[in-house]
């Protein structure tokens, strides 16, 4: 099992540079007297160590009680959970809450556009 982990990014470079984890940009006081330097398409890596620009993670919020509610039915045991299977169902959720329920992973790409936007990286 120590392997598989191995394996894994532990740093916040590595999962930038691997594409796992999504990050808001923004100009630091330096970066902002270069900005005439930056330009859309700079790989960010080369800013960040200049000192011009900062990643910051965006870190993963659940508001939603669906989570908390699987979480509780794992803990009931087998026969629970199969009597209870499917019924965090996305499509049921959204119907019980009366609006569709966003795409986590849309919102941080888009979050992360923005960021590089603002930083001239887009």
């Amino acid at each position: 099992m120590q392997a598989v982990f191995n394996a894994f990014p532990d740093s916040e470079f590595l999962l930038r540079q691997q594409g796992l984890a999504w990050f808001r940009y923004r100009l630091t006081p330096a970066g902002e007297s270069h900005r005439q330097s930056i330009h859309p398409g700079d790989d960010p890596q080369p800013l960040i160590e200049r000192g011009w620009v900062v990643a910051q993670p965006i870190t993963y919020e659940d508001f939603l009680p669906v989570s908390a509610a699987g979480i509780f039915q794992s803990n009931l045991g087998n026969e629970t959970q199969a009597r209870s299977h499917g019924n965090a169902s996305r499509d049921a959720f959204e119907q019980a809450l009366g609006c569709p329920v966003y795409d986590e992973f849309a919102l941080y790409q888009a979050a992360e556009e923005r960021s590089k936007r603002r930083c001239g990286l887009l």
